[in-house]
């Protein structure tokens, strides 16, 4: 009989990279922000004995305060780190397919850049740092969850 292996449940990730488009800002059924976010990432790998850089893309999703403070501060080309947890769903396409995809659901992101039109560093470290909550349901008379959650099917991506 095999050993019962107990894993952690780690599930982190941070990454740079600079954004590919401009930030998509939309708003849940219940009125909740959420954006989502391109990120175009390098690393270099060895080919053929020669060095060279492969670029790779991921989405981003921010919900709350950190969804309106992307889309008032960054945009298409912006350099940021965005620290979260991976999240994997699966959609219907307009041909009837099911299909995949892997994105990172922010905890923070860091703005790398300085702001051309007010000259002020973009970095977070002045907001909040927003926790996300997805796939939960609500339950308004528990004492101990008084804020509205949103479910992966509020989502507008």
């Amino acid at each position: 009989m095999a050993k019962d292996l107990r894993f952690p449940r780690v599930n982190s990730i941070t990454i740079s990279g600079r954004l590919t488009r401009e930030v998509d800002l939309r708003y849940t059924p219940s009125g909740t922000p959420i954006s989502k976010l391109s990120i175009a990432f390098d690393r270099n790998v060895q080919k053929n004995g020669v060095w060279e850089k492969e670029t790779s893309y991921i989405d981003v999703i921010a919900w709350e305060n950190k969804a309106t403070q992307c889309a008032e501060n960054l945009m298409k080309g912006s350099a940021v780190i965005v620290e979260g947890r991976l999240q994997t769903r699966t959609y219907t396409n307009n041909e009837g397919k099911n299909v995949k995809i892997a994105e990172i659901v922010a905890n923070r992101i860091h703005f790398l850049e300085w702001s051309d039109s007010n000259r002020q560093y973009k970095d977070d470290s002045k907001f909040e740092n927003v926790e996300s909550v997805t796939n939960t349901t609500s339950d308004k008379d528990d004492k101990f969850n008084n804020s509205e959650t949103s479910t992966k099917d509020d989502v507008p991506f």
